[in-house]
């Protein structure tokens, strides 16, 4: 099994890194336990950028549950680290990158972020089974943002887990016939 990630940064997850992590483990180890009940040829793969916020959250839970990691970048690291934020938060990517067990370059650039951003989302959820997403209920922030990501991965079929960044509920699990994308105040179990 495959698992995607998409989600937000720091600034959108108002209900805390704890309660994110929280949330995550969860889901990794209700995913863990699909997985490998078809065999332990079926270990769970992570699939994270390991942006700052929610992506490097995932990473760490998932790896924390036993997945290995896929490192999936939009442009050369080089050029990638250069768009966080937070400096401080190097060596945490640094950490992760160094346990991801494969690495994945897309050709994107600094001259257009958006599109990397925009062709790494594709090519996650192209590779994907399943999609695990910390989201607030928002519109997109812009082009490649968590809610076209989700949107991608409904229309191509794929599991969608929702984990709610602006209420702490139980993750519920999106589906394609839904109208719409549900209210963040929805609470039903995934």
């Amino acid at each position: 099994m495959r698992i995607g990630f998409t989600g937000h940064r720091p600034n959108r997850l108002p209900i805390g890194n704890e309660r994110v992590t929280a949330r995550l483990a969860e889901v990794c180890a209700d995913l863990k336990m699909q997985a490998t009940g078809n065999g332990p040829e079926s270990a769970p793969v992570a699939i994270s950028a390991l942006a700052e916020g929610s992506d490097r959250l995932f990473a760490e839970a998932a790896l924390g549950a036993g997945f290995a990691l896929h490192a999936l970048f939009p442009m050369p690291v080089a050029d990638y680290v250069r768009t966080f934020q937070d400096s401080a938060a190097m060596t945490a990517f640094q950490v992760l990158l160094a346990r991801a067990a494969t690495v994945q370059v897309l050709p994107g650039s600094l001259a257009d972020t958006k599109g990397a951003y925009d062709a790494l989302s594709r090519v996650m959820v192209g590779m994907c089974d399943v999609l695990v997403t910390v989201w607030d209920g928002k519109p997109a922030a812009g082009r490649g943002g968590t809610t076209e990501v989700i949107q991608l991965a409904l229309e191509q079929g794929r599991r969608v887990i929702w984990i709610n960044a602006a209420s702490d509920r139980s993750p519920v699990e999106l589906h394609a016939n839904d109208a719409g994308f549900p209210a963040p105040d929805r609470d039903t179990e995934a």
